[in-house]
């Protein structure tokens, strides 16, 4: 299992907005199952106003505890497959498109300190998250 650190709010839109894409400027040959851990620090670029026109509208009555999280997991997608040229509106010309699906909510999230890059999670984490898993 590997984890990836998103800072807020793309990593709420990643499990509760319907951003099905995460940018990325490097590729993996890792396909499968991936925490989304929310970074300690928010996105200075990450302006709430664009999050509102970019993710599922239905979205926005979901947990705030998600959207408030810092230094955590807040849930679990499937890293399907890499590309450069995918057609979501959430994908940026130039990057790599990490495609990701079946968004699923850790509630509440688990407290962790994260990592750049792809990381695997220590035992003691993974045991809380056994429930989710």
């Amino acid at each position: 299992m590997k984890a990836l650190t998103l800072r807020q709010p793309w990593a709420w839109a990643a499990i509760y907005g319907g951003k099905d894409v995460e940018n990325r400027r490097w590729k993996t040959a890792y396909r499968g199952p991936l925490l989304i851990h929310a970074g300690k620090d928010a996105d200075p670029g990450g302006s709430e106003s664009l999050l509102w026109t970019m993710a599922d509208p239905e979205a926005f009555g979901r947990p705030r505890a998600a959207w408030q999280a810092r230094g955590a997991i807040i849930g679990l997608v499937f890293l399907a497959d890499i590309l450069t040229d995918s057609p979501s509106r959430w994908a940026i010309s130039g990057c790599f498109h990490w495609m990701l699906e079946f968004p699923s909510p850790i509630d509440p999230p688990v407290p962790y300190r994260g990592r750049q890059g792809l990381w695997t999670p220590p035992g003691t984490v993974t045991e809380k998250l056994a429930d989710f898993l």
